[in-house]
């Protein structure tokens, strides 16, 4: 029988949020298994039976990548998003018959299947990808804008569809492993962003990867200039043309009127249709014990995750790197 697979990556304070996830992707895609994995150990604060029929495993239990090295040299963004590839690896190695593998962030929603990336991956594509943007944005000062996709990468990997019966997917896995695993951290002066700058050289490395160019795939507060949700009724639309198959709530904010803690571009109140999606996410989330989650401290000693300040200010660096190479 083919297996497919969805599987999501947290710590005990971001379970509300794969709890919502888990329920939305198996509405709409009721033929996969899913899992999470819990980069962090068990808490007695936590009634792990409430995330079923998902299937939950500690990542320190898997014993594909060398998990106390990693504890030791990474933050908890970079452990986190360090561990993908061989997590797919890890799933291929468990399911002699399996069809495709997904990985989700944690904060997605789903309102329709995954459909299109499955017909991609059953044709034999080896990988699906969705860009951060498909149209130009406008040079007015607001944040995001084109030079943060050149920063930060201009795939989003918190969605990725992995085939695992093409050979291309299981190269580009052995090459994304090695460097997330070894170089997987924060450090944009030298080109480093995680996972997910790597996945810039994909299509031109690897043989039949699919760029997803739908603007219901992972529409985020980063293309909110090229996408407007046209229907919050029954069948939730993209500019009247695509399903809204994910809405991705990255960086959300507390702050009823701020699409996201980062980017400044549109508020809320300028967006009648997606206000009412990030109230009804944001009731859901609530309902998934949120308050209670995300209190919970991680229990590993980790890294201090780069501060914003340096993210920001990281050009200047690079400035005053260049005038000294020319002095």
């Amino acid at each position: 029988m083919d297996i497919k697979i969805a599987f999501t990556i947290c710590s005990n304070n971001y379970l509300a949020q794969a709890n919502t996830l888990k329920t939305s992707f198996l509405k709409h895609n009721q033929d996969f298994e899913f899992w999470i994995i819990l980069v962090d150990e068990k808490s007695p604060e936590v009634d792990y039976g409430l995330f079923e029929p998902a299937k939950l495993i500690l990542a320190s239990e898997i014993s594909v990548y060398d998990f106390e090295d990693l504890l030791n040299k990474y933050n908890i963004i970079e452990l986190n998003t360090s561990i993908k590839p061989s997590l797919f690896k890890y799933f291929i190695s468990q399911y002699k018959s399996i069809k495709a593998i997904y990985y989700l962030d944690p904060d997605l929603y789903f309102y329709s299947s995954l459909s299109l990336a499955d017909n991609l991956l059953s044709s034999g594509k080896s990988a699906a990808l969705t860009p951060h943007i498909l149209d130009p944005i406008t040079r007015d000062g607001f944040f995001p804008d084109e030079n943060t996709f050149l920063n930060f990468g201009i795939y989003n990997l918190g969605f990725i569809g992995i085939n695992p019966n093409n050979v291309n997917a299981l190269r580009l896995l052995d090459w994304w492993e090695e460097r997330t695993l070894h170089h997987g951290q924060i450090d944009l002066c030298r080109g480093y962003f995680v996972d997910q700058l790597w996945m810039n050289l994909v299509p031109v490395l690897f043989e039949d990867i699919a760029i997803i160019k739908n603007y219901g795939y992972n529409m985020a507060p980063w293309n909110l200039h090229e996408r407007r949700v046209t229907d919050v009724k029954d069948k939730m639309m993209v500019n009247a043309e695509d399903d809204l198959v994910f809405y991705h709530f990255s960086k959300l904010s507390e702050d009823e009127n701020k699409v996201s803690k980062v980017y400044n571009r549109y508020m809320l109140s300028d967006l009648e249709s997606l206000s009412l999606l990030y109230k009804n996410y944001k009731l859901l989330v609530a309902n998934n014990n949120y308050d209670k989650f995300k209190t919970i401290e991680i229990a590993y000693k980790l890294k201090p995750v780069v501060p914003k300040e340096e993210k920001k200010n990281f050009l200047v660096k690079v400035k005053r790197r260049i005038k000294k190479l020319l002095h």
